[in-house]
């Protein structure tokens, strides 16, 4: 790569300016650790790039709409007035909504999740992330307004598609932004942020229906629905107050404007090495490729990074979150609780979420992205004792009771590993230039997923179709089983590495089981 690896970081000797640099005259310096804060102890990271935090935490406040749709869109079904309105009475005064249209309800946003993640690929690199999310907003903002005034299927089910749109562009924009705006120390953390606002925009959505869903007028469901548009009002308010990615404008060739986006980032000091970090990185991945598009990302090395976001996205959906989650309050139910209290409990899950996601900083930090291979032992045995326990002979409350327990603690360690360490591998693993091509392709696989589970798990779970209750668990557990073999030969480990050094292991083919002993120190091509 044209790198000299005897010389050390205390010898680097920054004289030119960023300004008047050229990155193709850059080719014998070295990338020092600390550029990008893997030499840099936490403490000090928070301290000096605190700025950097905030602006990303801002971008991650997005994912609250993604979790909160999810989770209004199922609560809502059970909402009398919801099913007055867009359902049909039957002679005993029993109001039904037409399953044909409830799938398409559920399903919808999904759909539009997939497009409006596609549509990332190419948009965010040609007018920015800032932008990027303010269109997505823009586009929530209308489609709210659809699901506010609606009372026609067909207008609400067009509202949820055109918002799924917005979702899926929150995703990627906040996933890249925050991978290209932190430093290594900081960068896992702040992309796991994504999966705790999700957990806090499910827990949002749980309280929102359990406050206003018995109600006897249609605002039973409006007052669910208008409150999201807090949330698009808030982004577009302060999203031209956050720096651009400084990544996009070198990719540009503005170096200038790249050195105020990054002493935004940074609390006092120098930005000239990070500054010069990523010139090199850009020039490296330009040198080696010039085009950037869907294609590129399975061609040469970075189809192998692609195929790794691909599998942690489709492990996401394997390792029966979809089964779990969305049938807790079934499970509640089946043992013995009131139907108001299971809705209680269901609220408690996603808080355990919360406070496993807070837990994830320390392991992400820490033990690192292979966390994800003791995680998803951890979920593989206990989805095989949830199907065990529904096998055992005298099947009982108590028995039942059980199983609940144990969607708890599996939800706990889903947001300790899984869950966040998926959005961080997302964000971490593509090269520079293919980073919006290859986050979108992602949260396309993990829309994909969970569509096909949306379909399938109802015939496995229902008692009219497979009626296999908890031993659904048993199907996961394959899954799961085939997903843990892949984490532990497959995932490499990504702490503490820049995208410079990420970029010659992807190009020396390392083992995936031998990244985290591999020689940080920049080596020649």
């Amino acid at each position: 790569m044209g790198l000299d690896q005897d010389k050390s970081v205390d010898s680097v000797h920054l004289e030119a300016t960023p300004e008047t640099t050229n990155p193709t005259d850059m080719k014998d310096s070295v990338c020092p650790d600390e550029v990008a804060g893997s030499a840099m102890g936490l403490k000090v990271a928070l301290t000096s790039y605190r700025n950097a935090m905030l602006y990303s935490l801002f971008f991650c406040f997005s994912a609250i709409l993604w979790g909160y749709d999810m989770q209004v869109s199922g609560g809502l079904l059970a909402a009398s007035e919801f099913r007055a309105v867009f359902g049909y009475t039957e002679a005993d005064g029993t109001t039904i909504l037409p399953a044909e249209w409830q799938a398409a309800f559920n399903m919808v946003g999904t759909v539009g999740g997939m497009g409006g993640s596609l549509l990332c690929g190419p948009l965010s690199p040609y007018i920015g992330r800032r932008m990027t999310l303010a269109i997505a907003c823009v586009i929530s903002t209308g489609s709210i307004f659809l699901q506010f005034f609606a009372f026609t299927r067909g207008v609400l089910v067009a509202g949820k598609l055109i918002n799924g749109i917005s979702l899926g562009m929150f995703l990627v924009t906040a996933c890249a932004y925050c991978s290209e705006a932190c430093p290594v120390v900081l960068r896992g953390i702040t992309i796991a942020m994504v999966n705790i606002f999700v957990v806090i925009g499910q827990l949002l959505g749980n309280c929102l229906i359990k406050a206003f869903g018995g109600r006897s007028d249609n605002f039973a469901y409006r007052i669910p629905f208008a409150f999201q548009w807090l949330f698009p009002v808030i982004l577009l308010s302060g999203v031209f107050f956050c720096p651009e990615s400084p990544y996009w404008y070198v990719q540009r060739g503005r170096h200038a404007e790249a050195k105020k986006s990054l002493e935004q980032f940074q609390t006092g000091g120098s930005i000239d090495s990070w500054l010069l970090e990523i010139q090199e990185t850009v020039r490296i991945e330009e040198e080696s490729a010039k085009s950037a598009g869907y294609l590129d990302c399975f061609r040469g090395t970075d189809l192998r990074r692609t195929l790794i976001v691909i599998a942690v996205w489709t492990i996401n959906s394997f390792s029966g979150v979809n089964f779990v989650l969305s049938y807790s309050t079934y499970f509640f139910q089946i043992a013995g609780i009131p139907t108001s209290a299971s809705f209680d409990m269901g609220v408690g899950v996603t808080a355990v979420g919360v406070v496993g996601n807070i837990g994830s900083w320390f392991v992400i930090n820490t033990i690192g992205r292979r966390a994800l291979f003791p995680g998803m032992l951890v979920l593989t045995v206990i989805v095989l004792i949830i199907g065990i326990l529904d096998v055992v002979p005298n099947y009982n409350t108590s028995v039942a009771m059980g199983q609940c327990v144990l969607i708890i603690i599996w939800n706990f360690f889903y947001d300790l590993t899984l869950g966040p360490l998926g959005y961080v591998i997302c964000g971490e693993m593509s090269s520079t230039r293919l980073r919006s091509y290859v986050v979108s392709i992602g949260f396309f696989t993990q829309n994909f997923w969970t569509l096909i589970m949306t379909l399938t798990v109802p015939y496995m779970i229902n008692p009219d179709q497979g009626n296999l209750r908890g031993k659904t668990g048993f199907i996961f557990f394959g899954f799961s089983v085939i997903a843990t073999v892949w984490t532990y030969f497959c995932l490499p480990e990504t702490k503490g590495r820049t995208f410079e050094q990420l970029d010659h292991m992807f190009e020396q083919k390392i083992s995936a089981r031998k990244f985290s002993e591999y020689d940080q120190r920049p080596h020649e091509a």
